[in-house]
Parts: C-alpha cells; structure tokens; sequence
C-alpha cells in the first residue's frame, strides 16, 4: 500500500486586478459566469469535507449578496473538492475568494483604530517595537501570537 498526497483540483482562477473590480452582480457573471450554470443538485455541499454550505453561497454570489457569501465561505480552505464533483463547472473556491476580497475592500466597515495604527507605523512612531519584533526568534513569535489577548 502507498500513502500520498494529491494535488490540489485545478480550478478555473480568473485573473482581475481587485483595484478596478467593484462588488457588482456584473462582476461574477464576467469573471465566473459558470456559477449561472448550477442545476442545484447540491453536490458541491455534500462534498465538502468541511460541511460548508457550499451550494448556498454560490447561490449569494449569484444575488451578489457579497456579505452573505464571505461570511458562508468564510472557513473554505480551497480544496476544490466541491469543483471536483460540480457537473456546471463551477471553481467554488476561486468564487468564494473573489467574494471575499470584494466584501473586504469595498462593503466592510473601514475599523479606524487599525487605519490610526497603520498611519503611525507609516509615519515611523514604532519603529523600535517593529524592529524588536523582526528581531525575534519566530518561535517565540508563534508563542506570544497564539498566547495574545483577543479583544472582543
């Protein structure tokens, strides 16, 4: 018996620069116009080794509702099972990340603490703490990010 790896699926991954792409329902029938295609057999949920309720937000990406297919992606790993077993031919995951990307850039709230951060990063005010950070061990990086307090 052999034990090893298969590749991953190959998907049909369309190339788009996220600058110039906006979060229309125009943009996902340019892009993966196969997601029309789905016969709704469900095929690609029952796959999914994840349990995703894949099926579904394919269907939010039809709507271009790209909140709900980020959200329902959110946990896809890109396998591409689900592609494997689509009779319409649709890359799932490569659907699922440009949804992301969309929601991220241009539906998500801007969080101003984050921008405030990146701003004084840019303008040199943590230079030293940045440095000491690059300076560490990336074990103990591992340690003090897995041990981090999480704000609520």
């Amino acid at each position: 018996m052999y034990v090893a790896t298969l590749p991953f699926f190959p998907l049909v991954k369309q190339v788009y620069d996220i600058q110039k792409v906006k979060p229309t329902e125009q943009i996902m029938m340019q892009l993966y116009p196969e997601i029309y295609s789905c016969i709704g057999c469900n095929a690609c949920s029952k796959a999914c080794p994840q349990s995703l309720k894949t099926m579904q937000y394919i269907a939010y990406a039809q709507r271009g509702e790209y909140e709900k297919c980020a959200e329902e992606s959110f946990d896809c790993v890109m396998c591409g099972i689900c592609s494997s077993r689509c009779p319409a031919g649709i890359s799932h995951p490569q659907v699922a990340i440009l949804a992301r990307r969309l929601y991220g850039k241009y539906i998500a709230p801007e969080t101003k603490h984050l921008l405030d951060r990146v701003a004084e990063i840019n303008n040199g005010e943590h230079a030293e703490s940045v440095n000491a950070i690059m300076n560490t061990p990336v074990e103990e990086q591992k340690r003090l990010y897995n041990t981090r307090e999480i704000e609520k």
